[in-house]
């Protein structure tokens, strides 16, 4: 066999297309790029990207890695006395109730692949956004401003074989002058790990919802070795060994109010004893309203600490608040639950129903699930 060099026409036939990233980030600093492939065509696919809730893209890692970039920005508030700002129940990529904050959309090709930018200070400990709400594409293209970077993500679609799509991922940051070019560097060399991390998780939940879509069914639950390990730790309803410790200290970083707003501590007097006893939860928002899940269900001691208490309770987020808590019908139960999973991974080992799930799914396991509605005294 004899090697052969490609002739012109030959290597023209082998070039792939042109991406629109490369019309608004020709050139840049650095780039970094995750694939997957969903089984599912490209339509749905397609319908799964753009119907992406950044709040419910999450991993361990991921979320263990959101809550210490934002414990800078917490403990800043609550030296100035400021109250979190409420999130939105969700947050879309594209054509959602709230805009993306700091992102503009670029370019779209439906159906193959769309791009977003912004424009910030991203070395800063608390990220400083550049307003684009009235930039251009033209204009993010031309920016050149000393002293801010940008950033161009690009999610892309090619078929797979005949029933399969292979979604691409790229995020390409390019800074305008070389003190700023060196911050970012000794930012990326930390954070890179965590972009990836990011990346691949958002890509992940594209895949299996563009999969739920496909056949008709939702996505299956996870039960690998992380959420066997969770249940045996809260066996009996009750947590265990590591599950018990991590709840103290959950506990009181909940209190302290430098991690999500969603997670709060509930103190509640102890029905035998009197005295406050203290457990981490996370809250859920459903309609305008907020409320408390047992993802261990009816036995939950905090459950019978709080009926014994007439619901009477405090939350504590780096303020007090005193609330009471009405226990939810268990037929109003089903699409709270289904936001809860959305909103609280580490509650997704308990209950047996997938977050994708369809809301009548979870009616078979609300009544077992106590919910309680918030409400301030």
């Amino acid at each position: 066999m004899t090697d052969r060099l490609l002739d012109t026409d030959e290597r023209r036939e082998l070039t792939g297309e042109d991406l629109l990233i490369d019309r608004f980030l020709p050139r840049f600093d650095v780039t970094l790029i995750e694939h997957v492939v969903a089984d599912a065509d490209i339509a749905e696919t397609w319908r799964a990207l753009r119907d992406l809730d950044v709040l419910r893209v999450h991993s361990p890692l991921m979320d263990a890695a959101m809550r210490a970039r934002g414990v800078p920005e917490a403990l800043a508030r609550r030296f100035r006395g400021a109250a979190p700002a409420e999130p939105p129940a969700e947050l879309k990529l594209f054509g959602g109730k709230v805009a993306l904050p700091g992102w503009l959309p670029l370019g779209e090709t439906p159906g193959r692949e769309v791009v977003l930018g912004a424009v910030g200070r991203f070395w800063q400990p608390d990220i400083q956004w550049y307003d684009v709400g009235a930039m251009t594409p033209a204009e993010f293209t031309a920016f050149a401003e000393p002293g801010w970077g940008r950033i161009a993500a690009g999610f892309s679609l090619r078929p797979y074989g005949p029933a399969r799509t292979l979604v691409t991922y790229e995020a390409r940051t390019a800074t305008a002058d070389p003190a700023s070019a060196r911050r970012f560097a000794r930012y990326w060399w930390l954070v890179r790990p965590f972009v990836r991390v990011v990346m691949q998780a958002a890509l992940r939940t594209i895949r299996q919802d563009a999969e739920a879509l496909d056949d008709g069914r939702p996505a299956p639950v996870t039960d690998g070795p992380l959420h066997r390990w969770t249940r045996r730790q809260y066996q009996g309803a009750r947590p265990h060994g590591v599950a018990r410790l991590m709840n103290r200290s959950a506990a009181l970083a909940y209190a302290a109010g430098v991690l999500p707003h969603r997670a709060v501590t509930l103190e509640v007097p102890g029905r035998r004893s009197g005295r406050p006893v203290s457990v981490p939860l996370v809250v859920a928002d459903h309609e305008g309203e907020r409320y408390l899940v047992a993802m261990l269900g009816e036995r939950t001691q905090w459950v019978r600490n709080v009926q014994a208490a007439d619901g009477h309770v405090v939350l504590r987020h780096g303020r007090r608040e005193a609330v009471r808590l009405e226990e939810v019908p268990p037929a109003e139960r089903p699409p709270i639950l289904r936001r809860y999973l959305a909103v609280a991974p580490g509650a997704r080992a308990h209950i047996p129903v997938d977050r994708h799930a369809p809301v009548e799914d979870f009616a078979p396991v609300a009544a077992g699930l106590p919910v309680f509605r918030i409400v301030a005294e």
